[in-house]
């Protein structure tokens, strides 16, 4: 096993700590640092002038944060030459180094300190995502139990760490109802009675009906067919499981298994096959294309839950349609979708009790031979012996560690009561695990400052890459303190990276770190962009999610999210990136054609409609996401009082112009030099992603035919993606100023690795993690940094195995 304290870090720590304990006596800061705030910083930063630091009352404590952070604040501006600014003189080369070394020498003196003291990771629980997930993999359900969870803070970092986390009454009632859901899931004996219907599609006296409606009341977009109907507009009103005779009465997985076709269509028709949910909400469960040709029949399976519907549709080709409604159904020779038939059954299951009721109840549930037969409980001790067996079985996978001696009595205890009351052992066994489910031992991570345990380890490591607990493999090998040697635990990433959990890592790092989340807060205006649908706004987030799976199986370099010569599309995206010649509706890797604007994540479409509020896109706000989510060096707040100074924007019509009346203002002019040159490059994208050289303006028509014909906007001016960045480097467009972006790459791999650690650990970066961080970037600099690699590096990191 690696050493993780070499003999040196002790004498480090401990003269460290002795000068921690005399900076506040005024040894602090350095002569070197002293000389240079007084013949380079006092005159602009005194108690005379107004600005945000005043090095006359600025405190020589580095245990006082405020003061800690503000002597961050100072080396930072310092080393990347922003202060002092251009226009004073510039301190002596050596004696600013000396200088600036001391001082980073001191902070993170400091920092070390309090991280050996405290840990740099604080208190922290579960989130709302990894409780879900932890559920299902415990109790073996494939249901999200979290609805009744309150989302999880906005906070600009990641809801992992505990610093932004609540944990509130209102959270507390929301653990307790999902364990309830989840056991209620998990400790059923009787099968759920099973459904096995086709439906009449033919005969439906509801969707014959509306074959032959008007228009304006939603009907004459379908038409019965000999087998089966055909569907020409996409509806989610008419192929319908409940209309046609199928209510969703019980949780489970079900089958479902059309017959579909291609109609009246030389191309491609898309399906889609969707599940709706009582309170609004939608789910693609599935869609593709079919090809003219032979039907196919389909068996998919999902989980529904009571109240669902699922239905049919197809994407239908607007500019093909515009006849249906003249012609009618009966007439329309367009292309459309035939369902020739439609199967549905459910709840599905391969064996009864499904495995996870088998593990949790173990030996007091008997499995009869017969199939008519349904499974029971049959006690052999005293149910408190069963309780106690149970639960310690249970709480040994929950808490993913040994059990301390009397640590589970309170738990087995809650289970006395129901027991005096002779009530079934389902309803007794339900009780403690209930409260197991909810308490600070299950919910919150057991961390104790210094290196982690094999046991603490290995819960880090799952609820990273996993979003849940450890499996048999992980606990065997902490359970033998084998997962901290360095071998062992990359081949454990390695193994967990290959299984599909991996994809709720990618979903929930990406979510959070690009704004994938978010890409379906705001919806484009239907004047300006008709030709946005479900299939496309579908393909955004599939695009992004493929592309950083590929850099990481790959372990390419991730010079790829600056610019790069692949992307994954399907047929749709690829139509609406102008690729050609790419067939069906799943993701694959295309090469991008010469000429290509896009290449790396700033000119994904999901990245650019999560940057826009769907009907115009903004400089500033493209702009901070590009300064603070891929080179993390957000803008400085403004100094005091610029939000009441405004700059004379009288007569300026266009944002370009808006912005330049606001650099020329002195104190806009610090951050909208740095935040407007990236916004203004990504201009040349509109709100959904296309590339345009023009802006588009509503007025030219209006209603449904006008958005068929493309009548419902107009070209308006030009759309001007060129600037210059913060440094000076002019760019005419996006690809040039990739290119310019390319200089940066070293500042785009460190904020990779900072939004990792701060994932994956729980903890924000601070001042001693730099040096580690750093350390990770130059043994990986010549590689271009390669993203498997960096991710194996910060795991091996202390930053990663300590608290």
């Amino acid at each position: 096993m690696t050493n993780r304290q070499p003999p040196f870090l002790a004498v480090y720590l401990s003269l460290a700590s002795l000068w921690v304990s005399t900076a506040a006596k005024g040894e602090f800061p350095s002569v070197e640092m002293k000389a240079l705030v007084q013949t380079t910083c006092i005159g602009c930063h005194d108690s005379g002038t107004d600005t945000s630091l005043d090095f006359d009352s600025l405190g020589s404590d580095l245990n006082d944060e405020a003061s800690f952070r503000m002597w961050v604040r100072v080396l930072d501006r310092t080393r990347s030459g922003e202060m002092p600014p251009p226009s004073e003189s510039r301190p002596d080369a050596d004696a600013l180094s000396a200088a600036t070394e001391s001082l980073h020498a001191s902070l993170n003196a400091a920092s070390l300190v309090s991280q050996r003291r405290s840990g740099r990771v604080p208190a922290r629980r579960l989130t709302k995502r990894q409780y879900g997930y932890v559920l299902q993999d415990l109790l073996g359900i494939p249901a999200d139990v979290t609805a009744s969870l309150p989302d999880e803070s906005e906070s600009g970092s990641f809801d992992t760490v505990g610093t932004s986390q609540r944990l509130s009454a209102i959270h507390m009632e929301g653990f307790l109802r999902a364990a309830d859901e989840a056991l209620h899931h998990s400790l059923q004996l009787v099968a759920p009675s099973k459904v096995d219907i086709t439906f009449d599609l033919e005969g439906n006296a509801f969707l014959n009906e509306f074959h032959e409606k008007p228009v304006q009341l939603g009907g004459n977009v379908s038409r019965r067919l000999n087998q089966g109907v055909a569907l020409f507009r996409d509806s989610d009103y008419l192929i319908q499981s409940g209309i046609l005779g199928l209510a969703i009465q019980q949780s489970g997985m079900y089958r479902i298994e059309p017959c579909l076709e291609a109609f009246q269509s030389k191309g491609p028709v898309t399906y889609k096959i969707i599940a709706k949910q009582p309170s609004g909400g939608a789910t693609i469960i599935a869609a593709d294309d079919l090809l003219p040709g032979e039907p196919i029949t389909l068996s998919i399976e999902t989980f529904l839950q009571p109240g669902d519907l699922v239905y049919i549709t197809v994407e239908s080709d607007d500019a093909a349609i515009a006849s249906l409604y003249v012609l009618g159904s009966k007439n329309f020779q367009g292309p459309g979708l035939a369902i020739r038939s439609w199967k549905m059954s459910g709840p599905i299951h391969d064996v009864w009790p499904p495995t996870g009721t088998r593990q949790l109840l173990g030996d007091v549930l008997a499995i009869p031979d017969a199939d008519d037969e349904a499974p029971r409980i049959e006690l052999s001790a005293d149910p408190s012996e069963h309780v106690k067996e149970i639960v310690e079985s249970f709480a040994t996978n929950a808490f993913a560690r040994p059990i301390q001696p009397g640590e589970l009595d309170r738990f087995i205890a809650l289970a006395q009561s129901a027991i005096d009351e002779d009530r079934d052992f389902t309803e007794v066994i339900r009780v403690p695990l209930r409260s197991l489910l909810s308490s600070p031992q299950f919910l919150l991570f057991d961390e104790s400052a210094g290196e982690l345990n094999d046991h603490a380890l290995a819960k880090r490591l799952s609820a990273f890459l996993w979003l849940s607990i450890p499996d048999a493999e992980l606990t065997k090998l902490a359970d033998a303190g084998k997962l901290s040697d360095d071998d062992v635990l990359k081949t454990q990433v390695e193994r967990m990276l290959a299984d599909p959990k991996a994809e709720r890592f990618i979903n929930d790092f990406l979510g959070q770190w690009l704004m994938l989340d978010q890409v379906n807060a705001t919806s484009p205006d239907e004047d300006l962009y008709p030709e946005y649908d479900e299939i496309l706004g579908m393909s955004l987030v599939g695009e992004t999610r493929a592309f950083f799976t590929e850099l990481l199986n790959a372990n390419l370099p991730l010079t790829n999210l600056i610019d790069s010569e692949f992307t994954f599309v399907n047929r749709r995206l690829a139509s609406h990136y102008q690729i050609a010649e790419v067939a069906g509706q799943h993701m694959r890797k295309v090469s991008l054609p010469e000429g290509s604007h896009r290449g790396g994540v700033l000119t994904q479409a999901a990245v650019l409609k999560t940057t826009a509020n769907g009907t115009v896109t903004s400089p500033v706000t493209r702009g901070n996401f590009v300064l603070t989510n891929l080179l993390g060096t957000p803008a400085s707040s403004p100094p005091p009082g610029v939000g009441s100074i405004e700059p004379d924007t009288r007569g300026k019509t266009t944002i370009r112009e808006i912005l330049t009346a606001h650099r020329d203002n002195e104190s806009c002019n610090a951050c909208h030099r740095k935040i407007d040159p990236p916004g203004f490059a990504l201009e040349c994208f509109d709100p959904i992603g296309s590339y345009r050289t023009h802006y588009r303006a509503t007025g030219a028509g209006e209603g449904f035919f006008a958005k068929l014909s493309g009548k419902s906007f107009h070209q308006g001016p030009p759309a001007d993606a060129s600037g210059a960045t913060a440094d000076g480097v002019d760019f005419s467009g996006i690809d040039e100023f990739k290119q310019a972006l390319m200089n940066q790459k070293e500042q785009v791999a460190r904020q990779f690795v900072s939004q990792l650690v701060v994932y994956s650990t729980g903890g924000e970066i601070q001042f001693a993690d730099r040096d580690v961080i750093e350390g990770i970037l130059r043994a990986n600099e010549s590689q271009d940094y390669p993203a498997r690699d960096l991710l194996h590096a910060v795991i091996q990191s202390r930053l990663f195995r300590e608290k």
